[in-house]
């Protein structure tokens, strides 16, 4: 993971910020559909800075390559689904994959994806919601990856 560092106090230290970033993005998402560059920016910079600090210019690299690949790969989506994803979502995206890597950021992506549309899913088929009600997914991709941080050592 790009942004933990030797023994588990220090690693929990380096995670707190980037959780409580991750908490509010979730509740910015649910609430009012935004998730603001003041808290992803910040938070991708966040990531980079402690890969570097940690664990040199690999940790960057690996932290830079997740990033770009999360949030390539979101931004590939957004374009191909004419907006089906926010560009906060696609910041967000950068944010994990700088967090956990580019493996574990397409995995919290696709999971992402897949829960949104089971909820979409049930929300209709109980007339919670109509067709063309979006969904925010940005909080299901701020809260997998917070689960995916705090439950990864």
């Amino acid at each position: 993971m790009a942004v933990l560092g030797p023994g588990p106090a220090f690693g929990w230290a380096l995670r707190v910020p980037l959780l409580a970033a991750l908490s509010a993005m979730t509740a910015l998402d649910l609430r009012a559909r935004l998730i603001p560059d003041l808290l992803t920016l910040p938070a991708l910079v966040y990531t980079l800075l402690i890969a570097a600090i940690v664990h040199g210019a690999r940790g960057l690299l690996d932290a830079t390559l997740g990033a770009a690949v999360g949030g390539g790969v979101a931004l590939l989506v957004a374009i191909l689904t004419r907006g089906g994803l926010g560009g906060g979502d696609v910041k967000l995206m950068g944010v994990v994959g700088g967090a956990v890597g580019w493996k574990a950021a397409l995995a919290i992506f696709a999971l992402s994806q897949l829960t949104g549309g089971v909820i979409a899913i049930a929300l209709l088929a109980f007339g919670r919601a109509d067709r063309k009600a979006g969904f925010p997914v940005g909080a299901l991709i701020a809260l997998l990856g917070g689960l995916w941080l705090s439950l990864s050592r």
